[in-house]
């Protein structure tokens, strides 16, 4: 630790009190809030009956930073360079020398192509048998970290596809009413489209090859209030398990962007995939869900 009076600012006259003051370290200086520093200062110079002003706030505080910048230059000073130790000398000391940890010395290598490796061995005592070598005398620094691999952003993209691939998302409570909602609401909307369709079929062939209106007609156009009484009652029930949002009814908002995509719109795509692949992608919070073990 250093001393008070290596503080630049710090007078010889001021150097009593703050020792009297238990502030003898730099550390100490700079670890305490400066209306603490300014009380203790006020009692050392009672206790000392010195006369005269003591310290402002401002000069402690600029004693405070200098003691940093200080502490700050001796912290980057280099460490000494490591010296070559005999054994004897080691002996002499009293120093065990299966304690002393070996660095293991290797050939030259052209630049970029220099293995980093360990040696596991903890002592001088075994290298007595330069001969043998333990398995483990060739494993590079990387493999102390086992799972922390650093590899190219291809090969991340890849592995993230084959990890996206085994994910079977989370399970749902209620799997049976989601896929049931999910088959009402992919019938209801291609029983509309085929409904659509025929009506605008018998529309031009009646203006175009002057087809007779038949009253069988007119059942094409029940359809339309039974798929939306049939979606309403059994197709809208289903929520999302993570947001709790309706799965199969349709929002004027931004989409997920993991969700599934159809012609036919998102809400069909989610239906589907729940309907034929017993698993789906919410199409508001993109959590995958999966609707069978």
């Amino acid at each position: 630790m250093g001393d008070i009076s290596e503080v630049p600012g710090i007078t010889d006259s001021v150097l009593p009190l703050l020792r009297e003051a238990e502030l003898d370290t730099v550390e100490l200086l700079i670890s305490l809030e400066t209306e603490e520093i300014l009380a203790r200062l006020d009692q050392a110079g009672r206790r000392l009956a010195v006369t005269g002003q003591c310290p402002s706030a401002d000069l402690v505080k600029a004693w405070q930073n200098t003691g940093r910048n200080l502490l700050r230059k001796q912290a980057v000073v280099p460490a000494p360079e490591a010296k070559e130790v005999s054994r004897d000398s080691l002996q002499v000391a009293g120093i065990d020398l299966a304690s002393v940890p070996v660095a293991k010395v290797l050939e030259d290598f052209p630049p970029g192509d220099r293995p980093v490796r360990i040696d596991t061995k903890t002592g001088l005592a075994d290298r007595e048998n330069p001969g043998e070598s333990s398995p483990r005398d060739s494993a590079t620094m990387e493999p102390q970290e086992p799972g922390v691999v650093f590899r190219p952003l291809e090969e991340l993209g890849d592995a993230r596809s084959r990890g996206e691939r085994r994910n079977r998302g989370m399970s749902h409570p209620d799997a049976g009413l989601v896929r049931w909602a999910a088959t009402v609401t992919v019938a209801v909307m291609l029983l509309t489209i085929l409904a659509v369709l025929g009506l605008v079929t018998i529309g031009i062939m009646m203006l175009f090859l002057q087809i007779r209106f038949h009253w069988s007609i007119t059942f094409l156009f029940l359809v339309f209030p039974f798929c939306l009484i049939l979606y309403l009652t059994q197709g809208a029930k289903a929520r999302c398990r993570l947001c709790g949002q309706k799965l199969f009814v349709p929002k004027k908002c931004r989409k997920h962007a993991r969700a599934g995509r159809s012609v036919l719109g998102p809400t069909f795509a989610v239906a589907r995939n729940a309907a034929l692949f017993a698993n789906y992608r919410c199409m508001l919070c993109g959590t995958k869900t999966r609707l069978k073990d």
